[in-house]
């Protein structure tokens, strides 16, 4: 990759999906909000990217999109009108049952909680068909490489060609700093439930305007 030359994106291969789920489990290792749900940071690593594994499983299942930059930032897409309900579960073998069911029961609990407090609060901020980016890890040793923000704009491209908004949640200030540079802005500041961590809910609108 040059100056000129932006990374490529690509849609996420069948061989390449151990190597995204690894990524993801790198990226996220250190985010404050996994540390809280998995405080053993020796079996973290292991225990996101499996994970990831999982959920990309479930996701391929439901049609949602992942994409990969030059082997070493993931995005995971959900599009208007997809979903990762019990059909989706299923179909993938039960996945992220098996990873959730894997975790202590302590992290379960933390992780269950947040999960059901986010869904709630997406389905509440956008009830109306968006683009939700459920994941965006790049493998430290190339993050600030733009790689990140390759997959994010492939996304939210779409996102304008159908004129619908564009929705993440993120729980840093310097990834929120991150995403209002790519058009996103803060709907929202919450606590994370039963954790004492803030986390930002962002909204983007297409640029044709809705």
């Amino acid at each position: 990759m040059t100056d000129s030359q932006p990374p490529a994106v690509t849609p996420l291969r069948p061989d390449d999906r151990r190597r995204a789920a690894e990524v993801l489990g790198r990226a996220f290792t250190d985010d404050p909000l996994w540390a809280a749900i998995m405080p053993d940071g020796e079996a973290r690593p292991a225990r996101l990217t499996r994970m990831f594994s999982d959920l990309i499983k479930t996701m391929d299942a439901g049609q949602g999109v992942a994409l990969i930059a030059e082997a070493d930032s993931v995005a995971l897409w959900l599009p208007p009108g997809r979903t990762i309900g019990i059909w989706q579960v299923i179909k993938s073998g039960l996945a992220v049952i098996r990873s959730t069911l894997a975790l202590p029961g302590a992290d379960r609990k933390r992780m269950m909680k947040v999960m059901r407090q986010l869904d709630a609060q997406r389905k509440e901020h956008v009830p109306e068909p968006h683009w939700y980016l459920m994941a965006l890890g790049t493998d430290p040793g190339r993050q600030g490489q733009g790689l990140g923000s390759a997959l994010v704009r492939a996304g939210t491209r779409q996102a304008d060609e159908a004129t619908t908004l564009t929705y993440l949640e993120t729980e840093t200030e310097e990834n929120v700093r991150y995403y209002e540079h790519l058009g996103f802005d803060v709907v929202e500041e919450v606590t994370a439930a039963g954790l004492d961590l803030p986390m930002w809910l962002m909204i983007r609108r297409p640029e044709s305007g809705v």
